[in-house]
């Protein structure tokens, strides 16, 4: 007995997964404040209702999406400056990481959305605003490290963070708007940027 209900958990967590994953799509193709629940079932490949079972509205998707989608980021950041090599070794491998998750550009367009668009409301903005703004703390801090010792210009951390932050965010969004995808090259020429 206990296998199925284990069996009926993953089952539940895929469900909800693939509900997700159509969502960020939909809301990335339609935009988040026209986009319909029905939308999101039929990208998904379920009823309507199926959807239903999972979550009550469509502003429940996107702020999971969104809270989701940061907290990824902010692991992502914290792992950059607690790893090992200078800062501008963290930042590489920070913006290599960013550059080449699949999904990155349609997350960063959702959270934009959801920042820009009345679907949600202004207590949920805030949280996604502070969230912002830690995340922005966090690649200050590698900056701030890098100032220490040597390789990073000088100069306000915040607003070099702020900089970086709108090149790698932005660039990761050049397939939607018909760029292509960024090579690695890219990289090189947003670091030369903060190097001292």
């Amino acid at each position: 007995m206990a296998r199925n209900v284990i069996k009926d958990q993953q089952q539940r967590e895929l469900r909800r997964n693939q509900i997700l994953t159509a969502a960020a799509s939909v809301f990335t193709k339609r935009g988040v404040a026209v986009a319909k629940i029905s939308d999101i079932a039929t990208e998904a490949g379920l009823s309507y209702g199926h959807v239903y079972n999972f979550f009550e509205s469509k502003e429940e998707i996107l702020l999971l999406l969104v809270q989701s989608s940061q907290e990824r980021y902010t692991e992502l950041l914290q792992a950059a400056r607690d790893g090992r090599g200078t800062a501008i070794d963290k930042l590489r491998w920070l913006i290599s990481q960013y550059m080449h998750s699949s999904r990155t550009g349609t997350l960063y367009w959702v959270v934009l959305q959801a920042q820009a668009t009345e679907v949600l409301g202004p207590e949920e903005k805030e949280v996604i605003h502070r969230n912002v703004h830690r995340n922005r703390d966090l690649l200050a801090d590698i900056l701030r490290d890098g100032q220490a010792e040597g390789t990073i210009a000088d100069g306000d951390p915040l607003e070099l963070a702020t900089l970086l932050l709108t090149l790698f965010h932005n660039t990761a969004m050049w397939a939607y708007r018909g760029f292509g995808e960024p090579s690695d090259h890219v990289i090189d020429i947003m670091l030369r940027l903060v190097i001292k």
